[in-house]
């Protein structure tokens, strides 16, 4: 095993966006208290948060942020450790994603990425200028480093020319946000970059949420063998040095989903000065995963639920909700609509026919509940937590107004299926979710007797068809279900695309999520000839 031959702290930290006071303290507290480091490397824009997006359009802003970098210079003369810090800077007219160095008084090294991504989540090229000619190495105490940001370590051009400009050891600052399976993707890449260049590998990345983004941190180093020598936890703030051993376990599948999803809604929460998290908690296994992860994202005394019985409300949802909200130790009240339901149907009796077959009084019951968890957000201050899965936002089966209403919806991103692998992961953690929630067949209880499949393929087929046509972009011929379930799936999908702009943001946990990944238009020609 290969080590640094300096001392370099690795601080993975949660910046806020936008926060330079905030982001600027963290940066102090981390160099402060590690004095004796040679090197201090934050994450890619650690002092703005990441991503900015249209702050970064704003000159006072990016005034600012060169006004605190000269804080930070002019901190630097007073024996203070050299750092290396992810910000934007201008020169000329040009606005650069760059890393820079900064000790002794000014700015030792300066680094603009070189590549600038463009997909996906990323947006970069509207923001910043094209980093231009390759990125210089830095020589500090007499050991030359490569410094590259983020996406330009995902190919091999930055790397083999800091290699070849003598570069001993690779820097990567970085701002990667998290998806499933994506801390192996990111491994592979970084060891791909040391066994082409035969250099060992720093990678540092921030965590926390930021509005439908997750950051992970899973910082680590490499030797020049490709083994990772250290790796940082997951999904918290952690600060060391690479002399001292540390390496953290990676977690397993869904124990990462649930702490990302965690991270996230209650950055979302504390980050927006929200006092606490409300929930239509239904009895069912959307509402009840919701509830859990609110309570367990910022404590149980922080969220309260509401359970809105109509008619059609079974005994076994109302039993099944009381002993989830007495699991979690949530406060639950109760709500009857049925009021509100006739005096809906008195207001409309000359306008609609009360006995349609449409799903013209079904979605008053959702709209009813929808209002009444406003009506009490504006009253406490509380959050309205969204609960439907990725499956029902994909297909549409879920109500404007109604059931979509809501600041945040962390399970948005999770398919049905995610839905109740990840309820059973919690229980074996602590039962808090009652086992006939997970057994029963799912239902909205709109109407008598109904089920999700009376208008929906069974969830495993529904999730498999569309993890096809989102994740994997496959056209309908080439999805192995039966043809006539792809198209009315595919139709369902692209005719629900409005509704979905229209829904709270929510973690992004796949690879593809609604939102920043997936931009479909509205007005979509295409569907017509997909028959």
């Amino acid at each position: 095993m290969t080590t640094f031959p300096l001392d370099i702290t690795i601080a993975q930290l949660n910046p806020t966006v936008g926060d330079l006071d905030g982001n600027l303290d963290k940066i102090r507290e981390v160099r402060d208290n590690n004095l004796k480091s040679d090197l201090i490397v934050f994450p890619e824009m650690v002092l703005i948060g990441y991503p900015a997006d249209d702050l970064l359009l704003k000159p006072n802003f990016i005034d600012e942020v060169h006004a605190k970098i000269q804080t930070l210079i002019e901190e630097s003369k007073d024996n203070k450790p050299y750092i290396l810090v992810g910000t934007p800077w201008k020169e000329g007219d040009e606005l650069y994603n760059a890393a820079l160095v900064i000790g002794d008084g000014e700015i030792q090294h300066t680094v603009f990425k070189h590549t600038l991504p463009n997909t996906g989540v990323f947006d970069e090229k509207r923001y910043f200028s094209y980093g231009g000619t390759l990125p210089n190495i830095y020589e500090l105490k007499e050991n030359k480093l490569g410094i590259l940001i983020c996406e330009d370590l995902w190919t091999k051009k930055v790397a083999t020319h800091l290699k070849e400009q003598g570069a001993e050891i690779l820097i990567s600052p970085n701002g990667s946000p998290f998806h499933y399976n994506k801390v192996p993707r990111r491994q592979n890449v970084a060891r791909q970059r040391v066994q082409e260049t035969g250099l060992p590998l720093l990678y540092v990345n921030q965590i926390g949420g930021q509005d439908d983004l997750i950051f992970d941190g899973h910082s680590f180093m490499m030797d020049k063998n490709g083994d990772i020598t250290h790796q940082l936890p997951a999904f918290e703030e952690y600060v060391t040095s690479s002399t001292t051993p540390t390496l953290a376990a990676d977690l397993p599948h869904e124990e990462s989903l649930y702490k990302a999803i965690i991270l996230g809604l209650r950055d979302y929460i504390q980050k927006n000065g929200f006092t606490g998290i409300l929930i239509g908690l239904s009895g069912g296994i959307d509402s009840a995963l919701s509830a859990a992860i609110a309570a367990d994202a910022i404590g149980a005394d922080n969220v309260h639920c509401l359970m809105m019985p109509s008619p059609y409300t079974s005994q076994d949802s109302l039993d099944d909700a009381a002993d989830c909200a007495k699991l979690l130790g949530v406060k639950l009240d109760t709500v009857d609509i049925t009021k509100g339901m006739e005096t809906f149907d008195g207001m409309l009796n000359t306008l609609i026919n009360k006995n349609t077959t449409s799903t013209v009084f079904e979605n008053i019951q959702s709209r009813l509940r929808g209002m009444t968890l406003m009506a009490l957000s504006n009253e406490t201050g509380k959050m309205v937590l969204s609960t439907g899965n990725k499956s029902e936002m994909a297909v549409g089966y879920a109500t404007l107004y109604g059931d979509m209403c809501g600041g945040y919806n962390a399970i948005k991103d999770l398919y049905k299926g995610q839905v109740y692998a990840l309820s059973k992961w919690r229980n074996t953690q602590g039962m808090v979710i009652p086992t006939r929630i997970i057994t029963k067949a799912p239902s909205a209880e709109l109407k008598p007797n109904q089920t999700d499949q009376d208008t929906l393929p069974p969830y495993e087929i529904l999730d498999d068809i569309l993890e096809h046509l989102i994740e994997k972009d496959m056209a309908i011929e080439d999805i192995p279900h039966d043809k006539e379930t792809v198209l009315k799936v595919w139709k369902m999908l692209n005719s629900a695309e409005y509704k979905r702009r229209q829904s709270p943001i929510g973690a992004k946990v796949t690879p593809k999520a609604f939102g920043r990944d997936r931009r479909y238009p509205i007005t979509n020609g295409f569907l017509k000839n997909q028959s």
